[in-house]
């Protein structure tokens, strides 16, 4: 990861956030002649290693965090010397390239100590008055070489400059893993400092977004979400719409631009489509997601219904997942009002999927809550051939379920008919209840 725009989704990413992000990337380096890079903030699920591996298309780079690092901020510069160069050629490298400390490195680059402008002038007073003029000494003899202020190039620049503070040297010397220069960092790097630039597709909601965010530069929000509670220290382009899918809206663009993606990416985003709006069944599935998918679907050559279902089947297989993998698959974080809100939600063609029961679910559910203090903590059991939502949830907030939804509740548990979106219906009438 360079200098690029990084286009990422929100954390534990589903098919629509790595697709849009992929998908969104591709579109921008179309248009500028690159310099944005796909990203994601969690490993893949089934779902969509499935979808990348059908259209043989790489997984985007995994993002732990956006924080900026010592490596984000160097400019490039890489000067150094040799410990065998004499102090007279030490000099004129630092007045032909106009720098006041010079990095001491071996042949393999890695660091052996500094030499500095101040080395130099204390040089020349001491020659006032031993009259020994050492210009011809190895830089190795008069070089500084112990307790010198050393960063790691992965080092938090949070943390790098409350050492810059400590010490006010002039420059400290930056290093790989092995020990190999990467540059120097001086003050005048932070002063110039810009957080990493990203484009946020599939979210808007800090808690959802990749750690870090509130230290990044954000320029885009590409999203199908309710507007939540990302912000930005200047005016940003949003592209919010309500369509089903965030690819929708990302197919919509190519369209707009006269672009017409690769194969590859035309099958990601349309099965992202499909992923979404559930085989076009859930309440979000818009005339537009249908639309767009009948367009990708013939760039990438698929069968929308036969393509949709064997992705579902191959989503639906858990096999070998523990119940806390199961329950966090898609599992995303809301405030509302001042409840914490966790709800994950998992689709399934056939309950014989599932190689845990829903009583393993809810315990599982319940050592989340108590774990992470949730107020509500809720998993979405999504039958498509039931076309319908077992609900389980847990927390002390739990009795505004049944008002919610209007229903009679049992140990946590109820069957909701029709219910398949989590952002449309399950979203909203707990967060109406939950912010009074």
């Amino acid at each position: 990861m360079g200098k690029e725009v990084l286009v990422i989704g929100h954390q534990r990413p589903d098919t629509d956030s790595i697709a849009a992000a992929v998908g969104y990337a591709a579109l921008k380096n179309e248009l500028h002649q690159g310099g944005f890079l796909a990203a994601r903030c969690g490993k893949l699920n089934r779902e969509t290693e499935f979808v990348l591996s059908y259209f043989h298309l790489s997984a985007p780079l995994q993002v732990e965090d956006v924080r900026t690092r010592v490596k984000d901020v160097l400019d490039g510069g890489l000067l150094f010397i040799r410990p065998e160069a004499t102090v007279r050629q030490a000099g004129i490298f630092m007045r032909q390239h106009g720098v006041k400390t010079l990095a001491v490195v071996d042949e393999e680059r890695r660091l052996l100590g500094l030499f500095t402008m101040g080395d130099l002038a204390r040089l020349l007073l001491e020659a006032w008055d031993t009259g020994n003029v050492p210009m011809d000494e190895p830089v190795s003899k008069v070089m500084q070489r112990e307790d010198l202020v050393v960063f790691h190039e992965d080092d938090l620049i949070a943390e790098v400059r409350q050492t810059m503070l400590d010490t006010r040297y002039r420059n400290y010397p930056v290093i790989d893993d092995d020990h190999r220069l990467v540059g120097l960092i001086a003050r005048y790097h932070l002063l110039a400092m810009q957080g990493k630039r990203v484009i946020l597709v599939d979210h808007n909601e800090k808690g959802q977004a990749v750690p870090g965010i509130e230290e990044a530069k954000i320029l885009e929000v590409i999203d199908h979400h309710r507007l939540a509670d990302i912000e930005t220290a200047e005016p940003v382009l949003v592209r919010n719409e309500p369509v089903g899918s965030t690819a929708t809206i990302v197919s919509k663009m190519y369209r707009e631009h006269g672009i017409v993606p690769e194969k590859g990416i035309a099958g990601i985003l349309c099965a992202a489509i499909l992923s979404d709006t559930l085989l076009f069944k859930s309440p979000t599935c818009t005339p537009n997601d249908r639309e767009e998918a009948g367009w990708l679907a013939g760039i990438a050559g698929i069968d929308l219904n036969l393509f949709g279902r064997e992705m579902f089947r191959a989503a639906s297989s858990l096999a070998g997942r523990t119940a806390r993998e199961i329950v966090l698959e898609d599992f995303k974080n809301f405030t509302f009002g001042g409840s914490t809100v966790g709800i994950g939600q998992i689709e399934i063609v056939d309950t014989d999927t599932l190689p845990v029961g829903s009583d393993e679910l809810y315990a599982e559910l319940e050592k989340l809550q108590a774990e992470r203090n949730y107020d509500l903590i809720v998993l979405m059991i999504t039958d498509l051939m039931r076309n319908g939502t077992e609900l389980l949830f847990t927390g002390p907030q739990a009795r505004v379920v049944e008002r919610a939804f209007n229903v009679a509740t049992t140990g946590g548990r109820v069957f909701l008919p029709g219910v398949m979106s989590r952002k449309k219906q399950v979203v909203p009438p707990l967060q109406r209840l939950l912010q009074k």
